[in-house]
């Protein structure tokens, strides 16, 4: 806001406007609605996709988006609809090329560290409906697995048994029944 206040009266009293005031209002309004939204979507993006550590490209990309989404918003705000894509690719390349430049000239080269994949890093967000398990938690949740399938393979068994005494007896019933009709009909000695 006030750089935007700066700049805008400089330029104004520069371009012999009639009202440097004016223009640095103006300026001031442009430059804190670009600014607040730049830091928001950013802060944001990096909160929520990437984990409390985010690598020099993560950061690029970030910046990037943020600089796309609020130079949009302000264009959209103080220039009209027909300014939003120019503003966007504009502000995305400031953005993205400002975070790059920061990282190769001003910033500790990054540690070597190991980095997570994103899939690890997405499952150990509060807000993520996937959980990383242990290997004891995987190990319990697979016993567990195993024990519903032993039972339903016991009762299937069960449920086979019963099916042949039942095909024994019927069998069984009908061989009587043959036995006894074929002694009635045969005559006697």
């Amino acid at each position: 806001g006030t750089a935007g206040f700066l700049l805008g009266g400089t330029a104004g009293i520069l371009r012999s406007t009639k009202t440097p005031l004016l223009f640095a209002a103006a300026s001031t309004l442009q430059t804190f609605i670009l600014g607040f939204n730049f830091w928001a979507l950013r802060s944001t993006l990096l909160l929520t996709i990437y984990d409390d550590s985010p690598q020099p490209a993560d950061r690029t990309r970030a910046s990037a988006a943020a600089g796309a989404g609020s130079g949009a918003l302000t264009a959209l705000l103080t220039r009209g609809r027909h300014h939003v894509f120019p503003a966007a690719l504009m502000w995305c390349l400031i953005g993205g090329g400002g975070q790059m430049a920061y990282h190769r000239f001003l910033s500790s080269p990054p540690t070597n560290a190991e980095r997570e994949p994103f899939w690890t890093r997405l499952a150990r967000q509060r807000w993520s409906p996937v959980r990383a398990l242990s290997d004891e938690e995987y190990i319990e949740m697979l016993r567990e697995k195993m024990l519903k399938v032993d039972v339903e393979i016991a009762i299937l068994d069960d449920k086979i048994a019963e099916l042949r005494r039942q095909q024994e007896q019927e069998s069984r019933t009908g061989e009587g029944g043959s036995d006894e009709a074929s002694g009635s009909s045969a005559a006697p000695p």
